[in-house]
C-alpha cells in the first residue's frame, strides 16, 4: 500500500505534488491561520490543508469527490491526502508555520495497525524535511466506534511529537468531555456556534468565560469561519490566539501567495523582542492583506479586484463566505 500511494506523487513544474484517485486529479489548497501582534499586525502561525479534486478539468467539490471513493478505499485516500498535504508543506518552504490535518477516527476502527500508520505519517514528515512537532492532527467530529482505538491513535501522535487539535467544539457535554479525554493541544470552536454566541452579550460573556478557561488550560483556542470584520474585533478583545476564516484569508491551491503577503519573520526582527505564543512558533510582520490576492497555481484563477477595507489597526481584504 504504501508503495502503491508514493508512487502516485507526481510533481509540477514548480515542484508541488499532485496525486490522483481514478480519474480525479488531487492537489492541495492551504488556509492560513492568523495570530494578531500588539499592534494588530496579522502574522500565520499555520496552515490548514485542504484537498481540490478536478475531473476532466473540472473543479469537483471535496464532497462531490469523496462521495465518490469507495468505502473500501476510505482509508487509503485518507492517508494520501495527509501525506499529499505534508509533502507539500515541505516544498512551501515555511520554516516556522504549522500545518493542520485531518484525522476521522472512525476510520481507524478499521486500521489493524495503528503504529505502523503513525510510522508511515512519521517516515513521509520527515521526507517532506518537517519536525512532527509541525504537523497538528485535527480530530474531526465524527467519533470512533471504540474509544480505546481513537485513545491509542492519540496516544501514538503524541508519543511521535504531532500535535494534537480537537475541531468543531461547540460547548455540549459530548464535547467537553472530548477535550477532557484528549487534553489538547489546540481547540477549534464551532464556527456556527461562535456565530451564534456572538449576537448576544450573553453569548459573547459565555465565550469569553470559555475561552479563559480552556486558555487558563494550557490549549490554545482557535476561532475558524471568521467572515465579519467585528468578529476579529471580539477574537482580539477576549484573547482569542488563533484566527482563520474569509475576513482574513482564503484557501489557494498550492503554490500560494502567501509568502509574498506574509514573508517569514527574520532572526534579525525576532531578536528585536516580538511577541511569541506559547508553544507555538515565532511572530511573523505582516505586509497587510492585498484583496484577494491569488496564488499562481491551478484553480486560483485572478477575481474582480476588491478595494481593501480599512478597520482602524489592521487592514484586511473582506469577502463573503461564496463555498
Amino acid at each position: 500500500m504504501a508503495g502503491e500511494c508514493r508512487s502516485n506523487f507526481l510533481k509540477d513544474e514548480l515542484g508541488f505534488y499532485t496525486t490522483s484517485y481514478g480519474p480525479f486529479v488531487l492537489r492541495s489548497a492551504f488556509q492560513p491561520i492568523f495570530s494578531q501582534t500588539a499592534d494588530g499586525r496579522l502574522t500565520i502561525e499555520a496552515f490548514e490543508a485542504l484537498i481540490r479534486a478536478n475531473r476532466n478539468g473540472q473543479t469537483v467539490s471535496p464532497y462531490q469527490f469523496f462521495s465518490k471513493v469507495d468505502p473500501d478505499d476510505a482509508v487509503t485516500i485518507d492517508t494520501l491526502c495527509r501525506e499529499l498535504h505534508i509533502l507539500n508543506m515541505g516544498v512551501l518552504g515555511r520554516k516556522k508555520a504549522r500545518l493542520f490535518i485531518n484525522f476521522n477516527p472512525a476510520l481507524f476502527d478499521a486500521v489493524a495497525n495503528i503504529d505502523a500508520e503513525i510510522d508511515r505519517m512519521v517516515e513521509i514528515t520527515h521526507r517532506a524535511g518537517l519536525n512532527p512537532s509541525r504537523i497538528v492532527c485535527e480530530i474531526t467530529e465524527q467519533g470512533s466506534g471504540d474509544k480505546a482505538v481513537l485513545d491509542k491513535l492519540v496516544a501514538g501522535l503524541r508519543a511521535r511529537l504531532f500535535k494534537i487539535a480537537v475541531d468543531d467544539f461547540g460547548a455540549d457535554d459530548s464535547d467537553i468531555q472530548r477535550v477532557t479525554d484528549l487534553n489538547p493541544d489546540i481547540l477549534k470552536f464551532d464556527a456556527e456556534w461562535v456565530r451564534r454566541f456572538t449576537e448576544t452579550r450573553p453569548g459573547m460573556a459565555l465565550l469569553k468565560q470559555s475561552v479563559k478557561q480552556f486558555i487558563d488550560r494550557g490549549i490554545t483556542v482557535l476561532f475558524e469561519g471568521l467572515e465579519e470584520e467585528h468578529q476579529i474585533t471580539f477574537c482580539d478583545e477576549i484573547g482569542v490566539q488563533l484566527m482563520q476564516g474569509f475576513a482574513l484569508a482564503r484557501p489557494e491551491i498550492v503554490p500560494t501567495s502567501f509568502g509574498e503577503r506574509f514573508p517569514e519573520l527574520t532572526r534579525e526582527a525576532e531578536a528585536n523582542g516580538n511577541i511569541r505564543l506559547a508553544d507555538a512558533p515565532p511572530l511573523e510582520p505582516s505586509l497587510g492583506m492585498p484583496a484577494e490576492s491569488p496564488g499562481n497555481g491551478p484553480g486560483n484563477a485572478a477575481p474582480a479586484a476588491k478595494p481593501m477595507r480599512s478597520f482602524g489597526r489592521r487592514t484586511v481584504a473582506f469577502g463573503k463566505r461564496t463555498q
